[in-house]
């Protein structure tokens, strides 16, 4: 079953379906569209360099090369601890549950019992119940009977003295001493598997390993620390450029953007939004009670402040980021749009990144053509920048 496709344009600031654009260029408006086309992803090259010419009416990217950005270093860096816990987390996962019906029980158990309250010797309502699954200090239960079910024998019958609460819900019961008739039949003891070599081959592709190949320990060790390792680099990128992009921003005051494409934008967010009230519009009264349910837009004004602050804010960040690519010959080849178009095609279920295309149009090579472009640019400003390590000293 396919998953929906969800827009790689404004993924950042909601999941969002793709809405393709049509938009006719303004005839009063003379300044090349920069709204994503229709276009073969040999063609995706060509815009950075003419969008990039438009967009430098707008705005002017300041020197940014060199600049110092503060970053925790140790932060980033994957220790044989990270390692162990992470694999001690997908141990875990795979534990299976045993049902002890000897021993005492104690604080954190997880316990199956029955219980019967009275009050007067007279059962009363609610406080019968049996084959109760309950984790002893959890507070679920009032408060004398949840400490009075630690240190009970196993299968043993035992009175517990309780008193409800003096603000107890019922009028009837607040306040009341009461005997609790308790039998704890089991208690639920989860077992983690030991880590092995046959542990590995039995769980390595339930556990979602991309490396199916993995048999043994000493492997699942390698293969974790290169994932972590990822992870951490990707994490540590992010941190660079989005304190260099902070930098580069301060101070700058963009009052135009081009109207076309941040109309187009707009259009996007509001239709997106439109979508998913449609979807669950039977559970809501109107469209502003849904903005205010799902997103904590009090008014439609709101939301609709938020959506241009934010189309603006991706503007501003796209125009800079196609402009660094232009000034330093960063460019898409038609092969980067196409391989990662069917990575999106097997992740959501389609049948190659042609019938991506097939649905939803070619505007799809301009939309992830900018995606490997940022990338790409993102990783040329970490690698231009000078980190200033900020780690505490061991």
């Amino acid at each position: 079953m396919k998953k929906k496709l969800f827009s790689v344009l404004l993924v950042a600031a909601m999941t969002a379906s793709l809405v393709a654009c049509d938009s006719k260029k303004k005839d009063t408006d003379k300044t090349p569209s920069t709204v994503n086309a229709e276009i073969d992803a040999a063609e995706y090259a060509g815009t950075i360099t003419s969008n990039a010419d438009v967009y430098k009416k707008y705005v002017t990217v300041p020197e940014w090369k060199g600049i110092s950005v503060d970053c925790v270093l140790s932060d980033y860096v994957v220790t044989d601890k990270d390692v162990e816990d992470y694999i001690n987390s997908m141990l875990e996962t795979t534990a299976t549950t045993n049902a002890v019906t000897t021993g005492t029980t104690k604080s954190g158990d997880v316990i199956t019992l029955d219980y019967s309250g009275k009050l007067d010797g007279t059962a009363f309502s609610g406080g019968t119940a049996t084959d109760v699954t309950y984790t002893i200090g959890s507070g679920k239960l009032i408060d004398d009977l949840d400490k009075g079910l630690a240190g009970l024998t196993v299968g043993k019958e035992t009175d517990i003295p309780c008193k409800f609460p003096d603000d107890y819900f019922s009028s009837d019961l607040a306040g009341k001493n009461v005997i609790f008739t308790v039998t704890v039949k089991n208690i639920q003891e989860t077992v983690v598997p030991e880590l092995s070599d046959e542990w590995v081959v039995a769980n390595a592709t339930k556990l979602g390993l991309e490396d199916d190949s993995l048999t043994t320990v000493d492997q699942l060790r390698d293969y974790i620390k290169s994932y972590l390792d990822t992870q951490a680099a990707s994490a540590k990128a992010s941190e660079i450029f989005e304190s260099a992009y902070s930098a580069m921003i301060e101070g700058l005051d963009v009052t135009e953007y081009p109207s076309e494409e941040l109309e187009e934008l707009l259009k996007t967010l509001n239709s997106n939004v439109d979508a998913e009230y449609e979807s669950y519009s039977s559970s809501y009264s109107s469209k502003e009670e849904y903005l205010k349910s799902a997103y904590g837009f009090e008014t439609l004004d709101a939301f609709n402040e938020y959506a241009e602050d934010y189309a603006k804010q991706y503007l501003l960040q796209k125009m800079i980021i196609t402009i660094i690519a232009a000034d330093n010959n960063i460019t898409v080849e038609a092969e980067e749009i196409n391989s990662t178009g069917e990575e999106l095609a097997a992740y959501y279920g389609y049948n190659g990144y042609q019938e991506i295309l097939d649905t939803y149009g070619r505007t799809m090579n301009s939309e992830i053509g900018y995606q490997v472009l940022y990338q790409k640019v993102t990783e040329y400003i970490c690698e231009n920048v000078t980190i200033n390590d900020t780690s505490t000293a061991q």
